[in-house]
């Protein structure tokens, strides 16, 4: 993969908007990205991997601290990245969650994290095909894309700062972890997790199978009856067919000895059941003997019954039609009371009624009545009608007429309302010109506000610049004083070390003297005499007092070497500062704030007004069409209401004719006349009905005198007084009837039994001894019942034994499938997870592929190692615990082997140098690895971060050399770092820079 050009806005310190054309860096193969510590340069790294992952280069870094603090808040934080490699050239644009301005309102709102990826023509293109705008989508396509996830990219692109050497020193558990990430091999440890499970739940198995083997014999031994060592040697010799053998036949054998017994039952209870028969039929002769004799004592009683009954039932015949005789008068009478009290009242003559022979009937005068009636109330019936519709009218005219006069007020008031309005139409114009012109007024003034703002926020990052600037001469200041102090003190130290010095080489003779020995030899002329040794001096120094005056003068030298390069740091940041600043002064700024503060007022002034105003030229327009909507519909109203009411007086004049016309002097109102009409109506329809009623009586009472007459010959009666003297009662007749009925039923029933064949056979002396036939019967059913709980216990025992015999089968097949299924499982489960002697290196499988792995990139590592160190360095994995690890052995701890000293080291007892190129050829190995494992892509791009300034000029030859190596492969490679050497070796550079407000800025620059 290679990078061609990386652009960041808001991003860490940099505020403002900037872009790294990495293509053209990359030219040489080799470009430093330098900048004091601390100023950004790995906020650069952390932008790329964001682009790409969503995420950070380092493992400890968030997201959050990606949004910078520098710039303006509703500036959009953004980083856009062009790549390149097999798959075609794309485009990645991202930004950070942040919390931005509210649109209206103050205080602000989170904005959510975005993604867009576009697949590009070439590195230069514009627009491009969109391929993603989803933030895990479009993560998830980078890493197809590339084929690396954010894990393997950070540790094959992009090496970030402490990031390896944590790696080298860390315990084996640790870079296990980092490992399966890498490569991938997760899915071995689930696989040995899965076997481990698969593991337990074949043993599970297996003992449930063992289980249900004792449970199936258990059920056996109980069902069958035997001892269990009878049960277990039938079981040895034939699989117990023989003991089922022998449980059925004691089965058949009870079975046939009870049929025999049911046999015996049968008859005992076909001989009980024919003593029951005949002492049944012996009771049932006697009882019918009895009765047929109290009957033929009977017989003359019910004969007399029986005529007496007759000439009842022959009575009740007439007695009938005598009684609907009696109730056919007594209408008839009644229909022509009723008829003449109805004629009375309604003043009709001819109408009363003559009574003669006990019967009723109607003058011949009726005729003639009825229809004079009912003539009368036909007429009566239509004028009703009219008279009716007419009353309803007559109801509403006191409403029609209050109706119509307000109708004609509210046509008064209409027209005034309409005159009001037009006066407000005519002058709405007029006003609204005078609305317009005020807002556009305030229109103009208020579209200075945004200038007028920026401006000021401007002026004020001046002002604060000013104030920076003030700061920084303080401390150039400051740093100068300090460094003259420091130089002072420097070449004071200097001084006294010199003076120290001067004075001992001064008494140096006295002082080889205060150590010569008598016998020993001179160390400046050799002999081992000495006569007149020197003396030393009084204020001879002593070697403790020169070194301790050399260590003050190195320690203050060391000082006057740290003031200056802060004072030359102050001064270079402030000469900055003044350069960008120009002439400006604060008067100037201050004074711009004044005239800008007035003009932010103004303009804010005029943007509420002009709020107020435009409000106000709505409301009037919307006020201008509500009066003329409000006019329309008052001229609509009232030309239909002036028709209505027109039309509604006609009606009203046409009515009231009409209602006179009808009441013609008859009465008061309608209501009245309506009412004095509906009575006339009602007496005539009850005289045509009593007219019709007393007809209907009359021919009634003729029909029931005739059937009365037909009755009495029918009968053999010769008057309605024998009827009378041969009626009875219902209920006495009834009970008359079911004597005689009874009798006939008794004498049938017992002439019927009596020539029964169970009956005619006996003659009265045999005899039925039922007792001993019951006898006999209950001692063959308990015998019965023995028999029957004997077949039934055998015949249960040998299908329970039969059953439970198959189950015990069944269990053991399936216990011996369980065995031979967990048996492989269990030994690849063992295998994998290492917990049996069979797995001799006693690691588990997904350690075992890392492992394979690890050893893979300590090769690929030590490659590297041999030429930084210059042959005298080189990794080893071992299998020992590391130090202050608690786990058992991983087999992935690392080892130093010195061949200068012959001896092994641990990763911790490295210098800063050494740890920063061990870190550094490891992570290279790793790179190849990883790379190696991808399928072979290529990586076309890689960032070293850091770690240089720990290396002697040698060493750093080595590592320089071994990275030319790679770039002359056709890598690029970025070098991190503020070391100066580097900047003397590298021309191709991104130069970081810190602001005097704490923000950075860079520039690129090449060779």
């Amino acid at each position: 993969m290679n990078l061609h050009r990386l652009t960041l806005r808001a991003i860490g310190p940099y505020a403002g908007e900037h872009s790294i054309d990495f293509a053209a860096l990359g030219a040489s193969g080799t470009f430093l990205l330098e900048g004091p510590t601390g100023s950004g340069k790995s906020t650069i790294i952390d932008a790329i991997v964001f682009a790409l992952y969503g995420g950070l280069a380092g493992s400890a870094s968030t997201p959050d601290r990606l949004r910078s603090h520098h710039a303006a808040p509703d500036v959009e934080p953004f980083v856009e990245l062009v790549f390149e490699n097999g798959a075609g050239v794309h485009r990645i644009r991202r930004t950070p969650a942040y919390r931005r301005p509210k649109a209206r309102g103050t205080g602000t709102t989170p904005a959510n994290a975005t993604a867009k990826l576009w697949r590009l023509s070439s590195p230069d293109a514009v627009d491009g095909e969109i391929v993603s705008i989803s933030t895990q989508e479009a993560g998830a396509e980078v890493s197809r894309i590339l084929g690396l996830t954010r894990q393997q990219f950070v540790q094959t692109v992009v090496l970030p700062q402490g990031e390896f050497a944590a790696f080298l020193r860390s315990t084996g558990e640790k870079r296990k972890e980092v490992l399966q990430s890498l490569f991938g091999t997760e899915i071995y440890e689930r696989t040995t997790a899965e076997l481990v499970d698969r593991r337990k739940v074949a043993n599970a198995a297996v003992a449930a199978a063992d289980r249900d083997i004792e449970l199936a014999r258990a059920r056996l031994l109980e069902a069958s009856g035997l001892e269990a060592e009878a049960l277990d040697e039938g079981l040895a010799a034939d699989g117990g067919v023989a003991l089922l053998g022998d449980l059925e036949a004691q089965a058949v054998a009870a079975s046939a000895q009870r049929s025999r017994v049911v046999e015996a039952r049968d008859a005992a209870r076909r001989s009980l059941d024919r003593v029951r028969a005949l002492g049944a039929a012996l009771d049932r002769r006697a009882d019918l003997t009895v009765r047929r004799t109290r009957l033929d004592e009977g017989d003359g009683e019910i004969a007399t019954v029986r005529s007496r009954v007759a000439a009842a039932t022959r009575a009740a015949t007439v007695t009938d039609a005598l009684a609907a005789v009696t109730r056919a008068t007594e209408a008839e009478r009644d229909a022509a009371s009723r008829l003449a009290g109805a004629a009375g009242a309604a003043g009709a003559a001819g109408a009363a009624g003559v009574v003669a022979d006990g019967e009723t009937t109607v003058a011949h005068g009726e005729v003639p009545l009825r229809a004079d009636v009912a003539a009368r109330r036909d007429a009566r019936l239509s004028e009703l009608a009219l008279l009716t519709e007419a009353a309803r009218t007559e109801k509403a005219l006191p409403g029609r007429r209050t109706a119509l006069e307000a109708a004609e007020q509210s046509l008064v008031v209409a027209d005034e309302r309409r005159r009001e309005l037009d006066a407000h139409l005519v002058a709405a114009p007029a006003v609204r010109a005078s609305l317009v012109v005020e807002r556009d007024a305030l229109a103009d003034a208020s579209t200075d506000l945004v200038a007028a703002e920026q401006a000021t926020a401007e002026a004020r990052l001046r002002l604060r610049d000013l104030d920076d600037l003030d700061a920084l001469g303080r401390a150039v200041d400051a740093a100068s004083a300090r460094r003259a102090d420091d130089s002072a003190a420097a070449l004071r130290a200097l001084d006294d070390e010199a003076g120290l010095r001067r004075r001992q080489i001064e008494g140096m003779a006295g002082h080889l003297a205060a150590a010569l020995v008598v016998g020993d030899p001179c160390p400046v002329c050799g002999s081992r005499e000495h006569p007149a040794p020197a003396a030393p001096g009084t204020e001879h120094p002593t070697d403790d007092q020169v070194e301790a005056a050399s260590r003050s003068s190195r320690a203050a030298e060391a000082r006057q070497r740290e003031s200056a390069a802060r004072h030359a740091t102050a001064e270079g940041r402030a000469a900055e500062a003044r350069r960008a600043l120009g002439d400006l002064t604060r008067d100037d700024v201050e004074s711009d704030l004044a005239r800008l503060a007035l003009r932010v007022s103004e303009a804010t002034r005029a943007r509420t007004a002009l709020a107020a105003a435009e409000a106000a030229l709505v409301a009037h327009d919307r006020e201008v069409d509500e009066l003329r909507a409000e006019r329309d519909d008052l001229r609509e109203r009232a030309a239909t209401g002036r028709e209505r009411v027109a039309a509604d007086r006609r009606a009203l004049l046409d009515d009231e004719a009409e209602i006179a016309r009808l009441l013609d002097g008859r009465a008061p109102t309608i209501a009245e006349l309506t009412a004095a009409v509906g009575d006339g109506v009602e007496r005539d329809t009850r005289l045509l009905t009593l007219l019709d009623a007393a007809d209907v009586a009359s021919d009634a009472a003729a029909v029931r005198r005739a059937e009365l007459a037909a009755a009495l010959e029918r009968s053999g009666f010769d008057d309605v007084d024998q009827v009378a003297d041969a009626a009875l009662e219902a209920g006495d007749l009834a009970a008359l009837e079911a004597r005689v009925s009874a009798h006939e039923r008794e004498r049938a029933i017992v002439a019927a039994g009596l020539v029964e064949p169970e009956a005619a056979v006996l003659t009265g002396d045999e005899v039925a001894d039922v007792p001993s036939a019951v006898e006999a019967l209950d001692l063959v059913e308990a015998e019965l019942d023995e028999a029957t709980d004997r077949a039934t216990r055998t015949g249960d025992r040998a299908e329970r034994a039969r059953q439970a015999l198959a189950a015990l089968e069944a269990v053991t097949a399936a216990a011996d499938a369980a065995v031979e299924h967990a048996r492989a499982v269990v030994r690849m489960a063992n295998l994998a997870s290492a917990s049996t002697g069979e797995n001799v290196k006693g690691v588990t499988l997904g350690t075992y592929v890392l492992l394979r792995r690890f050893d893979e990139v300590v090769a690929a590592a030590n490659v590297r190692l041999s030429v930084m160190s210059s042959g005298r360095y080189e990794l080893a994995s071992s299998d020992e615990r590391e130090v202050g690890s608690r786990s058992r052995k991983t087999g992935l701890s690392l080892v130093i082997r010195d061949a200068t000293t012959d001896t092994t080291r641990d990763p911790g007892s490295f210098s800063g140098g050494e740890t920063f190129y061990a870190s550094l050829s490891l992570a290279l190995g790793l790179a190849d690895v990883v790379q190696a494992e991808a399928g072979g892509l290529e990586l076309g791009t890689l960032f070293v971060d850091e770690g240089f300034g720990s290396l002697d000029p040698e060493t750093l030859d080595a590592v320089m050399s071994e990275l030319g190596r790679l770039s002359a492969s056709g890598r690029v490679i970025g070098i991190v770092s503020h070391v100066d050497e580097l900047k003397q070796r590298i021309a191709d550079r991104v130069e970081v820079r810190r602001r005097p407000d704490g923000s950075s800025v860079l520039r690129s620059t090449t060779g």
